[in-house]
């Protein structure tokens, strides 16, 4: 399948995704409270048609670059390059590890997670980041954050489509993070690095007011999420909304630390080859 095709069939996705929330309508009273099980429907077609093709297509053209599928420094011209070599498996697991036990920062109400797999999508990429994260997520909602297996049903069976949406997220901002960042040769950093957030953070915010406030709420209900999450200031420091000190705190601060750990690695692997 190549990359037209992928472009096809994620576009296709998004456009019945979009047209069954509007056919649906989730934030009118008709989809029934939240949890309903036509809201579980809706969000298992966000999940599965419009964020699935999205995160495989960004993935595949991830996967045309090499140099972006191996450890930094060392990529040879015209090497092999095997998606599946234990490096990917290994990563996966450090990172849906730490993706897992950022989990617990829920209950504080700060976004730890999003800077755990901020710097796996700087330090790994789209294919790391989208696998860590769902193995995370799943592991971190079943056995460490006690919300989601104790929520009833509708919030069990929402853990796979919630994981997979939020996956997706990050297959996209690996990709703009090495395309923008690691690719721009000897141009400045700092205008690098603004363009790939800037371009990665909206998505991140939709996703999420989408997916889980308009979609699991009535518009009585979601306007009070929405409010408490982006407007009203959390209690922990430093005192700001929670997705705003997401997007301009932990995710730009995730960025920079698994950027600065592949340069640190691509510098170490060249000084040994020096010597």
């Amino acid at each position: 399948m190549n990359e037209r095709t992928l472009r096809l069939i994620m576009i296709a996705g998004l456009v019945i995704t979009a047209i069954a929330i509007l056919v649906m309508q989730p934030w009118g009273p008709g989809m029934g409270p939240s949890g309903s099980p036509q809201r579980v429907l809706l969000l298992w077609i966000f999940a599965f048609v419009g964020a699935l093709p999205f995160a495989v297509y960004w993935m595949y053209k991830f996967a045309q670059v090499p140099e972006w599928n191996v450890m930094p420094g060392r990529y040879v011209e015209g090497m092999k390059v095997k998606i599946g070599a234990p490096y990917t498996y290994v990563a996966i697991g450090v990172i849906g590890a730490l993706f897992a036990v950022a989990a617990l920062s829920e209950g504080i109400r700060l976004d730890f997670q999003a800077m755990v797999i901020a710097a796996s999508a700087a330090l790994f990429g789209s294919i790391i980041s989208f696998f860590g994260l769902l193995v995370g997520q799943v592991l971190g909602r079943l056995f460490i954050h006690p919300f989601w297996v104790s929520g009833g049903p509708s919030v069990f069976i929402n853990i796979l489509p919630y994981s997979l949406f939020d996956a997706s997220i990050w297959a996209f901002a690996g990709y703009v993070f090495f395309r923008f960042v690691h690719s721009r040769g000897k141009r400045a950093f700092l205008p690098a690095f603004l363009t790939a957030w800037i371009l990665s953070e909206p998505v991140h915010q939709i996703a999420w007011l989408v997916g889980d406030y308009i979609i699991g709420n009535p518009w009585e209900a979601a306007a009070v999420r929405i409010a408490g999450d982006w407007v009203l200031p959390q209690p922990a420091f430093p005192f700001l909304p929670y997705w705003v000190l997401s997007a301009f705190a932990f995710v730009p601060i995730g960025y920079l630390a698994g950027n600065a750990v592949r340069q640190a690695w691509a510098r170490g692997r060249a000084e040994a080859e020096e010597r």
